[in-house]
C-alpha cells in the first residue's frame, strides 16, 4: 500500500514539474511524416472522409505526446 502512494506521489510530482517545463515542438519535417504515417493508417482503418480531418488530428497528436512533443491545433499547414 505504501508502495502505491508513493507512485501516486511521484506521477503528482512529475505531473507538477512536467506542467512548468513546456515540451518542445516537433519539426514540421516529423509532423507531416506522422501526418502520412496516419493517413495510411485511416485508409487501414477505413476512417470515412468525414471522419478523416479529427482521425488525422487526434493520431499525429497521440504519437506527438509519445514522442515528447507539444500537441499540434490543427494539421492545415501540414498537409
Amino acid at each position: 500500500m505504501k508502495a502505491l502512494a508513493l507512485l501516486a506521489a511521484m506521477l503528482v510530482t512529475a505531473s507538477v514539474v512536467a506542467d512548468e517545463d513546456p515540451l518542445p515542438q516537433a519539426s514540421v519535417a516529423d509532423i507531416k511524416e506522422l501526418v502520412q504515417v496516419c493517413h495510411q493508417m485511416a485508409t487501414e482503418d477505413e476512417v470515412t472522409k468525414a471522419e478523416l480531418q479529427d482521425y488525422l488530428l487526434d493520431c499525429v497528436n497521440d504519437q506527438l505526446n509519445e514522442m515528447g512533443y507539444q500537441r499540434v491545433e490543427s494539421l492545415q499547414k501540414f498537409q
